[in-house]
């Protein structure tokens, strides 16, 4: 191409852009262009030869020594890198912080083995992405006749802390959607109706990612209700709203509470109940939800029982919105550890759970994710042929 451009007599000239460094080193990085476009970033595996940037780090920032906060200062003792932490998580759809958070933290964790898992997760994100297709991303798409909504994990978050802020008495049902939920809801129309009722549904998970892409809809991100939670707490710091958590054992909420008040001391916990001990007087928890004041109900008995226990039970609440969170209390209580990091980024935190809880996970995991696949599979097909046949009626017409 550039000898093309010579030959041409189009125009060919350098840009030249300054990088802040590890420890502030001016890195002066030159960009060939051709006709104003940038023809390859020779200058950038330069600089990975001489040192200056690494093979895995912090995006590159503008120098500008007059903005450095204290969290840009950390970040710059570290080299900059071609593969950025960022990138890797959008790729995975769990950027739930910002760039700058995120390379904050990876300056404060940059031990060989994290740069390992992140190359390595890049590696095989671009070996997976090889084909080319174009997405679009609707505010909705349909998942088996469920309206999920298709939104990043900030505007969840926001939506939420909306809902709570209003003072027209209406009240909000959420719902997190994962491929076990879709499976139950695909043949329970009654499960089906409650979620379509939701204010908004959340996608979660990388089956139900690969179901929309089939659809031709590209994820904001996966929202899952694990990730959102410490995001969401620290919210309810700030707002003040009142929680209070429904479900799990006894033993597991003490945990989960004084869990949550040692990470965040300013959160106003109203109460909690455990799933079970309610049963034989459903009034006696109604009224006692209501004595607490709550604002945010969590509900955690597992999908589709806490969705049907949220509709019929809302109307007497007091509570201006309600989440379905599954098993969220486990996690947040230890009772259940998490996947490793590098594992998330991967989208493969399914197999951490299924090594966990082989008894409990194998059937939802083993059968219940291939039967998931197989009928997002098929339902793509069927409505790509029932647009295709449309197409075809309306030439015909015409």
């Amino acid at each position: 191409r550039l000898f093309m451009a010579v030959l041409r007599e189009q125009p060919v000239k350098w840009f030249i852009a300054e990088y802040a460094g590890r420890n502030l080193q001016v890195i002066k990085h030159r960009t060939l262009l051709v006709c104003n476009v940038a023809l390859a970033d020779f200058d950038t595996w330069l600089h990975y030869v001489k040192g200056n940037f690494d093979l895995v780090g912090p995006a590159p920032l503008k120098f500008n020594i007059s903005r450095l906060s204290p969290q840009t200062r950390q970040r710059l003792q570290v080299s900059p890198g071609i593969i950025h932490p960022y990138a890797v998580k959008r790729a995975s759809g769990i950027a739930h912080k910002t760039e700058a958070e995120v390379s904050h933290d990876f300056a404060c964790e940059a031990t060989a083995g994290r740069r390992i898992q992140l190359l390595c997760t890049h590696l095989l994100q671009r070996a997976l992405g090889t084909g080319k297709v174009t997405l679009s991303q609707p505010r909705l798409f349909n998942l088996f006749g469920v309206q999920l909504a298709n939104v990043s994990m900030q505007g969840a978050i926001d939506n939420i802390i909306s809902a709570l802020g209003e003072r027209d008495g209406r009240q909000h049902h959420y719902a997190f959607v994962n491929a076990d939920c879709a499976n139950q809801y695909y043949g329970d129309d009654q499960y089906k109706t409650l979620l379509n009722n939701c204010e908004h549904v959340f996608a979660d998970g990388i089956g139900v990612k690969i179901a929309a892409r089939w659809q031709g809809v590209e994820l904001a991100e996966n929202v899952n209700g694990t990730d959102m939670f410490p995001l969401l707490c620290e919210r309810l710091q700030e707002t003040g709203d009142r929680l209070y958590l429904l479900g799990a054992e006894q033993s597991v909420l003490e945990k989960l509470v004084k869990n949550l008040h040692s990470a965040y001391p300013s959160l106003n916990i109203g109460g909690y109940c455990d799933g079970f001990s309610h049963q034989d007087n459903p009034q006696q928890l109604i009224e006692k939800i209501n004595r607490s004041h709550a604002d945010l109900l969590l509900v955690a008995m597992g999908a589709p029982r806490q969705e049907h226990w949220i509709a019929a039970n809302m109307p007497a609440l007091n509570a201006k919105a309600a989440i379905g969170v599954g098993g969220l209390f486990d996690f947040y209580s230890g009772e259940v550890s998490r996947a490793p990091q590098w594992l998330r980024e991967l989208s493969m935190e399914w197999v951490w759970r299924l090594l966990m809880q082989p008894l409990d996970k194998g059937k939802r995991y083993l059968i219940g994710n291939p039967l998931f696949l197989f009928r997002a599979f098929t339902a793509s097909r069927r409505a790509d042929a029932a647009a295709k046949n449309a197409n075809e009626v309306t030439y015909d017409y015409v």
